[in-house]
């Protein structure tokens, strides 16, 4: 038994999102305020007994379908309606007054001999065929015309619509939960205490990184009492001689200072006893027992400690990140523990965990530990004892994607990528790509080549506001100072900086275009002839650029690269930015390009030695003495161009005075920096 997919409907950033979940562990990843904190808080809302769903749970695209549905409702009361119209509008605002929703729909096997009696009340078909039922848990109105009626009543006429809700939901909605058919529509609602029949069928449970914990002396820091006191409180006792030796050991102890005890109060309680002797009051006899529970004395009374040369230090001198690290993996084995060993009193047929942005506080090797040891619990509860869970992580660490995300079987398919994309009417929709939907030409190489490349980069496009493609170091190295120069707002975005060299940028392709994320390709148009090959952009019949023939803009003679239009360099949110003509000159690479942008520049005479012009701070024009006022230079080695990249980058401007960004890559940062 597993769920299959989540879905979520009106809640927060979720307006309205689905999310397949693998049969062990799915990771939900995406840059900042895409909706993945959202997506846990509500399967936590709707599951928990001690929780409820509140006003401002409501997406805010709601606020506006609120207003519009009241504007029906005065509609329905206008004079001269006819029955049957208001009806009929009546039945509409039930059906469109927002409310939030939950829906788990869970897959159960048949051959596997799996007990259906707490599933049995959600499952609505019985056909062979059919081996699924849809758990659906709605906050809504208790009678959505009364809700209109009453705010038509209100005794303080100012308040608004929304403010009304907002102070009265509890009276004018609920959470109700049904069983659904997700082929047909009907629906059937399931009375009395339904959460607690859900965890009869599913058992949520959930870890978060210790954040709270600092790095100072003290006992604040007690990450493993903690974690090896839940763990101790959830394994197996009844067959395990080490517990047994234990509980015997203070038995034993507790027996021994309880005679001890004795004495040492044996005058209080003399005292005691003469209190009231000549009053009314009688004090009744008093015995003194010491009782010694295994589990409080494993959290209280036992100092955890990191071995050292010479003395050991107590657990709040260490790292963070080792006791988050510990913590954790010990909290899922404590959950899997509890599961296993609830053998009289079955907890839930099966387990999901819900692991919140692990990494807090850990180095990147650290956390590829921790996902690893993750992996292997799971696979040990699922094989070695027959437990059936789920682990769902959300995180914004591409070490993480990287170790589990990635992998040569099952290529990115535990990956949910959470984006937040612009809609038509100016606000912004957030949407789920499931990677097991990415379709990609010459599957086999071109996934090797993604799987090797995201694992050397840390796969950090999956958490990048914006991406930038580059060919080479040059340009790579550079982009920090060129972002700042063109586009100054991208400093306050994450922009992940890829180097895919000329042949590469294409195997990107699908995925970037499959995550929909904002994505300039600076590459450079490489023309060629028949009779030269490589060649200046003057006497260039062809390119040999792969990215420009067959993607963007999927021209092939530079007579059509050169003439091409801005908007055929754009494919929605990709844009590709390549040598254009400035100053009446077509560059072929970014150095030439550079060298043509800056050549007035580079030609003014030097502030301070006035024998000199601003080239001459640059080794490769000072030796090689062209004059670049009649020749740009195209021929670059590799050791030349190290040597031009590191000029630029230490260039004093605050001295000498600033240079510009080639025109090309100025135009493309700007189109980046744009709101997608």
């Amino acid at each position: 038994m597993k769920i299959k997919k989540i879905e979520i409907q009106n809640f927060r950033l979720l307006e309205n999102i689905d999310c397949n979940l693998e049969d062990n562990m799915t990771l939900i990843v995406g840059k900042n305020n895409t909706g993945k904190t959202s997506f846990f808080e509500a399967l936590k809302l709707a599951t928990s007994t001690d929780s409820k769903f509140v006003f401002e749970d409501f997406s805010q695209s709601s606020y506006v379908i609120f207003k519009s549905i009241y504007s029906k409702y005065l509609e329905s009361r206008k004079d001269g309606i006819t029955e049957e119209d208001k009806e009929k509008i009546e039945l509409e605002l039930i059906a469109e007054i927002p409310k939030i929703k939950v829906n788990f729909e869970i897959q159960y096997n048949k051959e596997n001999n799996e007990s259906l009696v707490e599933l049995s009340e959600f499952i609505t078909d019985l056909e062979d065929s059919r081996n699924d039922a849809t758990i659906c848990i709605s906050f809504e109105p208790k009678n959505t015309l009364k809700i209109f009626q009453s705010f038509d009543k209100r005794e303080d006429t100012t308040i608004e619509l929304i403010e009304y809700l907002h102070k009265n939901i509890y009276f004018l909605y609920e959470t109700v939960c049904y069983a659904i058919d997700k082929e047909s529509e009907y629906h059937r609602k399931i009375e009395d205490s339904f959460k607690t029949k859900i965890q009869k069928i599913v058992l949520f449970e959930s870890i978060k990184a210790m954040r709270v914990l600092d790095d100072i002396k003290g006992d604040s820091n007690n990450a493993l009492s903690l974690g090896f006191s839940n763990y101790y409180s959830h394994r197996d006792k009844t067959d395990n001689k080490d517990v047994e030796e234990l509980e015997d050991a203070l038995k034993v102890v507790a027996s021994d200072l309880k005679e001890r005890y004795k004495k040492v109060l044996e005058n209080i309680m003399l005292e005691l006893k003469k209190f009231g002797a000549n009053t009314p009051v009688s004090i009744p006899p008093i015995e003194i027992d010491s009782i010694f529970d295994s589990e409080k004395v494993l959290k209280n009374n036992i100092q955890y400690l990191y071995k050292q040369n010479e003395i050991n230090l107590p657990e709040s001198y260490n790292g963070l990140g080792y006791s988050n690290l510990i913590y954790m993996i010990l909290e899922l084995a404590s959950f899997i523990e509890k599961f296993k060993n609830s053998k009289e009193e079955k907890l839930s047929n099966f387990l999901v965990v819900l692991i919140e942005e692990p990494e807090a506080h850990m180095h990147p090797q650290m956390q590829q530990v921790f996902i690893s040891q993750v992996a292997e619990l799971v696979k040990e509860a699922r094989n070695k004892y027959n437990i059936q869970i789920q682990v769902i992580i959300t995180t914004h660490s591409s070490h993480i994607l990287s170790e589990s995300g990635i992998e040569t079987e099952r290529g990115f398919n535990r990956i949910r990528y959470f984006n937040r994309l612009k809609t038509a009417s100016g606000g912004y929709k957030i949407t789920n790509q499931d990677f097991n939907n990415l379709k990609i030409k010459d599957d086999a190489r071109t996934f090797r080549f993604l799987r090797q490349y995201l694992t050397l980069h840390k796969s950090d496009l999956f958490f990048a506001d914006k991406v930038i493609l580059v060919e080479g170091t040059t340009e790579r190295m550079l982009l920090p100072q060129m972002i700042k120069k063109s586009a100054k707002s991208l400093c306050n975005e994450y922009v992940s900086i890829l180097e895919v060299g000329g042949a590469y940028a294409h195997s990107f392709r699908e995925m970037l275009e499959f995550i929909n994320v904002r994505t300039l390709i600076i590459t450079d148009i490489d023309s060629s002839n028949k009779k030269d090959g490589k060649c200046p952009v003057s006497k260039g019949e062809y390119t040999t650029n792969y990215t420009l023939i067959n993607w963007l803009p999927n021209k092939t003679t530079i007579s059509d690269l050169v003439n091409c239009k801005v908007e055929d360099k754009i494919q929605e949110n990709i844009r590709v930015a390549y040598q254009t003509n400035e100053n009446s000159y077509n560059a072929r690479s970014f150095e030439d390009a550079f060298i043509n942008a800056n050549k007035d520049f580079f030609l003014t005479e030097h502030p301070i030695d006035k024998r000199k012009k601003i080239k001459d701070e640059f080794s490769y024009l000072r030796k090689k003495k062209i004059d670049i006022s009649k020749e740009i230079p195209t021929k670059f080695n590799s050791k030349q161009k190290t040597e031009f990249t590191f000029d630029i980058m230490s260039f004093n401007e605050k001295e000498y005075g600033e240079w510009k960004v080639p025109a090309y890559i100025n135009e493309g940062l700007i189109w980046l920096a744009e709101n997608d």
